[in-house]
């Protein structure tokens, strides 16, 4: 490949060839003003949409298979100058209400200078004909943001920083943006979502930020911890928090400890002395530390507030409510049922089949007829569905029963719930600072029921909070170890409960031709493992099972990378299950109508929350706007709003927590090793109801199952938890 000088390319993206959505590598044809043919254009482009005029700065590159191209290293969106390019950019939906009829009019009525009626006399906009008056607030308002985007695009742009970047930092800080910039550029690592230490980091070396300057220190170390909240830890010990940032930062410890203590004295961090002698103090930032400590408070609030005795008489209506459903309980399903109505705050813990949902049935059933205050929540929305069909009971998200908003929940403490017991499933799932606002939102006199099992992936958020709560002795548990809903054929339920325990799971093929719901396919190829599985969810599973392979089968990968990871799986189940889908121009190609997509950030606006899973089922061309349909709730996402989906297809085994599927393939091979833990497998396996199909390597599964000890969480809820007055009465023994 021959490389060319650096060059400087204005015009307009004619076409999108190819997009890579996870970093966002495009491929495409553009058309530059100096030129009279389109040019292949590569790099990294983000946000961008075919018509949208661009300032490239770049390289040509003469590539032996594919001829000349040009190599984009930055680029920045601009206005066109002819009166063409003019209508073809205002048509391309950039401004709200205008599109190509009105575009045309408009052009029409001020030619060449249509920008520059736009930037100084946009009034004038209602001498065009048929132009709808009710729309010039909109169109002026839009005109001065993009506007104050462009001039700090400009600048942005000698940082190295994308349009993408800029759209957000304008939205956080508006026109005083290059201020901020400048007087701080570490802010931007705190206060925009998206723009990391890293990026700000860049931006400060340009600026001529020293790289032992005091706010670089700063930044770092907050950087460090917040990377170690992202792997699930709530706190981090602090020598190893100040080696990491040294790695990172390359500053000599000294400098970061003297971070450390000027964030501690400014109260962007909390310090937890060591529990012993010998360990260590454990940093924290204070949002989670606060969590923490909330969440033991509040469990110490609810314990010690008076309520939580069983009636007398309670066995006598538990065996009547037994003969009247026909369902009669285990010893030790009687106990949790029991324990649930004599102690305030109650743990129930078990695997599959081993009759949690039973439990739930009777608790509620007993507590009818005394009252209707009952409230049953579980983290995702179609747990709450599940568990709702199987009690009769309506079950909300936490989300939705703490109302939450764009400004947080309206269930709080001074405003709790109204109700005197709360049910809530899933409970594994719930990470630190979502519990903390559960608990919050309790009343003194309700009793809690956490249903959950804990041998299963702790939450993708930070914390391991039932595990905390069950290891800390402080909290009433009761253990279903018993199978009720095992029968002969019942290979996902069996197998599941062996890799609990350690064991490895039966992978030998059923006898005879008689369908079974456990199925693993022995590949050791990646290649060949990813045609299996489209093989399996196009053809196989729906000819012989009758399952949807869009809506009933779900594929689970224990990794993003790779050729069976998330990525590049969705990209392969995309092209086979919808393959005649209407692609979203202002997606680059990644999105279609009829995706199967899923939220990776929570919404309150929407109410649409991380792990939900949705269908693009429309998309208006003309207001450049979609709608992804939830649970047979249709709602409006705006192009905007794409970088918080991702195709949803095939997903992480973290993703899938609280979600079961009819039919569930897993790959799992020895690529994914650093993944392989037991808990993971666990869990993939007990996502099935109907149907589980492994298709990898058994030495991958017998790696998976041996590695017991996944890599520990930092968390200090224990220690919290272990400070409350005093434990509460066991749970009687099962």
């Amino acid at each position: 490949m021959t490389v060319m000088e650096d060059q400087t390319l204005t015009g307009t993206l004619d076409h999108i060839t190819f997009q890579n959505p996870e970093n966002h590598f495009l491929i495409g044809r553009f058309l530059a003003d100096s030129a009279h043919h389109p040019i292949t254009i590569k790099g990294t482009l983000y946000n961008v949409f075919e018509g949208q005029p661009l300032k490239l700065w770049g390289r040509w590159e003469e590539h032996r298979e594919y001829g000349l191209q040009f190599a984009v290293e930055a680029f920045m969106e601009v206005t066109p100058t002819s009166a063409e390019g003019i209508e073809r950019y205002l048509g391309s939906g950039v401004l709200p209400g205008i599109r190509e009829r009105m575009a045309k009019r408009i052009v029409k009525a001020f030619g060449a200078d249509t920008l520059a009626v736009l930037d100084t006399e946009p009034d004038k906009l209602l001498e065009v004909p048929k132009f709808p008056r009710k729309a010039l607030a909109a169109v002026k308002e839009a005109w001065a943001e993009q506007r104050a985007i462009r001039e700090i695009m400009v600048f942005l742009h000698a940082q190295g920083i994308s349009q993408a970047y800029a759209e957000r930092i304008f939205r956080t800080y508006g026109f005083g943006s290059v201020e901020v910039v400048k007087d701080n550029p570490y802010r931007l690592a705190m206060d925009v979502e998206g723009i990391g230490f890293r990026i700000a980091d860049t931006i400060a070396r340009r600026l001529g930020v020293p790289g032992d300057a005091p706010q670089r220190a700063d930044a770092g170390v907050l950087f460090a911890l917040e990377e170690t909240a992202a792997q699930g830890h709530t706190g981090f010990p602090r020598p190893l928090l100040v080696a990491q940032a040294a790695r990172l930062l390359e500053i000599a410890p000294p400098a970061l400890e003297a971070a450390v203590t000027r964030l501690l004295g400014d109260g962007l961090l909390r310090e937890m002395p060591p529990a012993a002698e010998g360990e260590p103090p454990v940093l924290f930032r204070p949002r989670l530390y606060r969590a923490e400590e909330g969440i033991a408070a509040h469990l110490g609030r609810l314990q010690g507030s008076p309520g939580g005795v069983a009636p007398e008489g309670m066995e006598e209506r538990m065996a009547a409510l037994e003969r009247e459903t026909g369902i009669y309980l285990a010893p030790e399903q009687r106990t949790a049922v029991l324990a649930a109505l004599a102690h305030k705050v109650l743990v129930v813990t078990g695997g599959p089949g081993t009759g949690k949902t039973t439990i739930v049935r009777f608790i509620l059933g007993l507590v009818r007829p005394a009252t209707e205050a009952v409230a049953l929540a579980a983290p995702t929305g179609k747990a709450a569905k599940r568990l709702s069909e199987a009690t009769g009971w309506p079950a909300a998200t936490i989300h939705r029963l703490l109302g939450a908003g764009p400004r947080g929940f309206e269930r709080t403490q001074d405003h709790p719930l109204e109700a005197d017991l709360l049910i809530v499933d899933e409970s594994s799932m719930i990470d630190t600072l979502l519990m903390q606002a559960l608990l919050a939102a309790i009343p003194d006199e309700a009793r809690l029921v956490l249903v959950g099992d804990v041998d299963q992936l702790p939450s993708v958020g930070p914390g391991m909070v039932l595990a905390d709560l069950i290891a800390s002795g402080r909290i009433p548990v009761v253990r279903l170890e018993k199978i009720f809903r095992q029968r002969e054929t019942s290979r996902i339920t069996a197998n599941a409960h062996q890799v609990r325990r350690g064991l490895q799971p039966d992978l030998a093929r059923p006898p005879g031709e008689e369908l079974a719901d456990f199925y693993f396919l022995p590949e050791p190829e990646p290649e060949r493992i990813v045609e299996k599985l489209l093989a399996m969810v196009t053809e196989r599973i729906p000819q012989r099972f009758g399952f949807d392979p869009k809506h009933e089968v779900q594929v689970l990968t224990p990794m993003h990378r790779g050729l069976t990871g998330a990525t590049h799986l969705n990209q392969a189940l995309q092209a086979v299950l919808n393959p005649e889908g209407e692609p979203l121009p202002f997606a680059g190609g990644r999105y279609r109508v009829g995706d199967k997509v899923m939220q990776t950030r929570n919404d309150y606006t929407k109410e649409v929350f991380n792990g939900d899973m949705g269908e693009i089922t429309a998309y208006d061309a003309e207001q450049r706007r979609l709608t992804i349909t939830f649970d047979e709730r249709p709602v409006v996402f705006e192009p905007k709003d794409l970088e918080n989906l991702t195709l949803g297809y095939a997903i992480t085994v973290h993703k899938s927590q609280g979600s079961e599927y009819p039919a569930v393939l897993l790959p799992i091979t020895t690529q994914h090793a650093i993944m392989l833990q037991r808990n993971l497998l666990y869990t993939a396996l007990t996502r099935a109801r109907r149907l589980m199909v492994l298709v990898g390597t058994e030495r991958a599964v017998h790696l998976a199952v041996r590695n017991a000890r996944p890599e520990a969480r930092y968390t200090c809820l224990r220690r919290h938890l272990l400070a409350l007055a005093a434990p509460p009465p066991p749970a009687p023994a099962a």
